[in-house]
């Protein structure tokens, strides 16, 4: 048997990145949805945006476009 990869563990190891990057993908999506409603609760609070910007990482422009 060669040393390289067959062509099922180059299938499997595409799949195994794929389901991985998917992972990732929905923890950063995921993670963006909870800064966004958390601004839109500390907007509901009427906290100045700058301060919102600087507690949920989100920058000014986002904050202004929830607003909208």
């Amino acid at each position: 048997m060669a040393w390289g990869l067959t062509e099922f563990d180059a299938e499997r190891r595409g799949y195994k990145e794929g389901v991985e990057q998917g992972i990732s993908q929905g923890i950063q999506q995921g993670s963006q949805q909870a800064k966004i409603e958390t601004a839109k609760n500390l907007l509901s609070m009427s906290l100045p945006i700058e301060n919102i910007a600087k507690a949920t990482g989100l920058s000014i422009k986002e904050i202004q476009d929830l607003v909208k």
